[in-house]
């Protein structure tokens, strides 16, 4: 494929949202950093070379044909989960615990890499080529086909999830098992058991209600000690961050700085609410607190163009193994944006979860921009599948 060519494939509205991501995160990265904790360091340079190193892998991925992506799926996902076992058990010279946390290697020249961010691609692509191969051989679905979807799915997904679980990185976890239930949504389960499947989770959110609302001793004193310390902390914080000031600390500045930025903000390099690495993941309320509201709903319309985007080259797909992708990425990626968004405005606990694009960070950004040249690599593949119907496994 000529290069021409391959440009004028790639999707221009996707490429020109993280252009502006670019912008964005790159003013208010240096911004964060003018409050006089951070000493010497220059994080929006780093994050510059970051975008530069992004592009060339978004690029890179971008360059592969959909079924050269799907070949890799059981390799990248073996090498991703041994890499996850093994940072548990590494030397602290190679895998430093940072606030309690283990879950990044750091390489000399390298820096810090954070498996899995990285194991996430490999499950998405892993689950989506196990559901489209699942849905040729099983042509007709019954409930048994629909259960040993699942378990096949749930077999390479619990035991690396359970060695992120143990970084300590819940929100890691939960951003896996949303790409994965969009996924299976999309596959053509059993309405039953789909109803089973959401009844369950809304019947234990209605039990957590009832009982935080009529019987809050039973969440304080039964429920969250069985967490760990610092997710104990953090549930405590969100529930009651009046009565838990040290806990709830880090939300309470957020929503100060979000509140103080009004409807226009107090302007670039003018943000003077202090907020502990603000920089990484409660960098929206830095955009919040120095553009306002105008700002902040700019960066998310943003992320809604983007998500909309994804969507409809999933849509338009003419693989179902295109499909599934795209719908995992668009699903967690949309519950990534609300879960730190939700956490910066309060509404939601804090979690160790990134703001796409935005928040300092390679290994974040990295996988990111993995994720969308493996989007980019399905939109410039439309019409080359002449003889792929999503009709003739449906």
């Amino acid at each position: 494929m000529k290069t021409s060519n391959f440009l004028r494939r790639l999707d221009g509205t996707i490429l020109l949202i993280l252009f502006a991501f670019l912008f964005i995160s790159l003013i208010f990265i240096y911004s964060s950093q003018q409050t006089g904790e951070y000493g010497t360091q220059n994080f929006a340079m780093k994050q510059g070379i970051n975008y530069i190193i992004g592009f060339v892998l978004l690029i890179c991925v971008a360059k592969l044909d959909v079924d050269q992506i799907e070949r890799v799926a059981w390799p990248s996902y073996i090498i991703l989960f041994c890499s996850i076992i093994f940072l548990k058990f590494a030397p602290s010279s190679i895998a430093p615990s940072i606030l309690g946390a283990k879950r990044w290697f750091s390489i000399p020249v390298l820096g810090s890499i954070q498996p899995s961010e990285y194991f996430k691609i490999s499950l998405i692509i892993l689950v989506a080529s196990l559901i489209s191969k699942h849905n040729i051989t099983y042509i007709t679905k019954t409930i048994k086909t629909d259960l040993l979807l699942i378990g096949k799915i749930l077999l390479v997904t619990i035991p690396p999830s359970f060695f992120v679980y143990q970084q300590p990185d819940t929100g890691m976890v939960f951003l896996y098992f949303i790409a994965i239930a969009s996924m299976l949504y999309l596959s053509g389960l059993k309405k039953r058991l789909v109803a089973v499947l959401v009844i369950v989770p809304l019947l234990i959110m209605g039990v957590l209600v009832y009982l935080y609302f009529y019987h809050p001793d039973v969440i304080y004193k039964q429920l969250i000690p069985l967490l760990k310390p610092h997710q104990q902390e953090r549930i405590i914080g969100w529930l009651d961050p009046t009565g838990n000031s040290d806990q709830a600390y880090q939300t309470q500045r957020s929503l100060l700085a979000v509140g103080s930025g009004e409807t226009f903000g107090k302007g670039i390099m003018h943000g003077n609410v202090y907020i502990p690495e603000k920089h990484t993941d409660f960098i929206f309320s830095t955009v919040a607190e120095e553009s306002g509201f105008f700002g902040a709903s700019i960066v998310i319309t943003l992320f809604f163009l983007l998500i909309y985007r994804i969507i409809v080259i999933g849509h338009t797909s003419e693989t179902l193994f295109g499909t599934y992708i795209c719908a995992g990425i668009a699903f967690s990626m949309t519950v990534q944006i609300f879960q730190n968004i939700g956490m910066v405005v309060g509404i939601m606990p804090v979690k160790g979860i990134s703001l796409p694009f935005l928040t300092y960070g390679g290994s974040s950004l990295f996988s990111n921009m993995i994720l969308l040249g493996i989007i980019l690599s399905i939109r410039k593949t439309f019409g080359q599948y002449i003889f792929a119907k999503k009709n003739e496994i449906t």
